[in-house]
């Protein structure tokens, strides 16, 4: 089903099925209304800013494609910006969303998350293997934490490839396969989406595939069998181990268990590329981060914060506290996380750190400093 996430159908007074003809009318006839030229009320400039940026996604056919396309998947709050958009795992179309739940019991109290990721096969092989072994060996540990675990062990099991989160990121390649001009993998993509669709939205993504005219090998599909039993290895292995009395089986199993009650390392990798062919790169934070190209003259990418917050070193609280910026401080977006929790950000030293996306809002907030590194005229 079309929708209109940042309402640029509604604000033209058309329909998302309307007509290039019919839109490029609507926006005379309300561009005559709105324009400051003529007309001198307070709101007249944001009223023409929000019909010009309508026309301006929406008389191109490439961009009104994306527009819809990325309209099914996001909403107003979440809309990632269409001009930096790039594909999940690049090279890899035949990708699906992961989500398993995680538990960790500590005798009093436990904690349980959830642990997403666009993956390929293998990588969702050793990502369940790794969340079960957790909650298999770590998730028993409190009153609480039993039936959670239990619960999320079942979960998993269950439905090792989520239908909503794969049809987010395949519906998102789209988009980007399509800007990166391969539309190979885009029509890959589109094929894989057709299973998690519902009727509407398989009617865009069917219409999409025909304009193509493209032919490419059926993807080949996935075996859920194996992502559901590679979820059993650690109850097998314990039960092998007991069964002979092997002692180098306990001693194996004694070795994976030590492995999995240490803190699992966050390594990231980050690499920064700037308008002028410059990068910055840097070993300790991510690289499962939507980048976006930094162009210090570029005030869209600007943002500030509507409360005050820490800047940690990594897309996580358990990272190291980088500094803290107060509410309103100016600020440059340079990465979203994948899944749209942090935001990648440059302050006025030039530094790279990481805060929550929710506490961001487009726009310079307070008086950016003589010689800060995120603007330059």
């Amino acid at each position: 089903m079309k929708t209109d996430a940042l309402g640029y159908y509604s604000v033209l007074g058309v329909s998302v099925d309307a007509d290039i003809s019919t839109i490029k009318t609507a926006y005379r006839d309300l561009a005559k209304v709105w324009h400051p030229d003529y007309n001198t009320s307070p709101e007249a400039v944001e009223k023409f800013q929000h019909l010009s940026t309508a026309w301006e996604v929406l008389s191109n056919s490439d961009s009104r494609f994306c527009y819809d396309a990325l309209s099914l998947i996001y909403n107003e709050t979440n809309f990632p910006p269409m001009e930096s958009i790039i594909p999940y795992k690049e090279g890899f179309p035949n990708i699906r969303g992961i989500v398993a739940k995680q538990v960790k019991g500590n005798f009093i109290t436990s904690k349980q998350s959830t642990i997403s990721d666009a993956c390929d096969m293998s990588s969702a092989s050793r990502l369940l293997f790794k969340v079960s072994n957790n909650n298999w060996l770590l998730g028993w540990w409190s009153l609480q934490g039993f039936f959670q675990n239990l619960q999320a062990i079942v979960n998993n099991f269950r439905h090792p490839i989520s239908s909503s989160e794969s049809l987010r990121i395949l519906i998102h390649n789209i988009v980007a396969y399509t800007r990166l001009h391969q539309p190979q993998n885009a029509v890959i993509s589109a094929i894989l989406a057709l299973q998690y669709a519902d009727s509407q939205t398989r009617n865009f993504l069917q219409t999409f595939i025909q304009q193509q005219n493209i032919k490419v090998s059926r993807p080949q599909q996935w075996n859920l069998w194996l992502l559901r039993m590679v979820q059993l290895l650690v109850p097998f292995i314990i039960v092998l181990a007991f069964s002979i009395g092997c002692g180098s089986a306990y001693v194996n199993d004694a070795e994976l268990w030590s492995w999995l009650s240490k803190k699992s390392e966050i390594n990231y990798y980050q690499e920064v590329h700037f308008s002028n062919k410059g990068r910055s790169v840097d070993d300790v934070v991510v690289g499962k981060v939507m980048s976006i190209p930094v162009d210090k003259a570029d005030v869209s990418k600007l943002y500030h914060l509507i409360s005050e917050s820490k800047v940690m070193y990594g897309p996580s609280k358990d990272f190291d506290v980088l500094t803290t910026l107060s509410k309103g401080a100016t600020i440059r977006l340079t990465g979203i996380t994948p899944d749209k929790i942090w935001a990648r950000i440059m302050i006025d030293n030039g530094e790279m750190g990481f805060v929550l996306f929710n506490v961001l809002k487009q726009g310079i907030g307070l008086e950016i400093p003589y010689g800060s590194k995120i603007f330059e005229k």
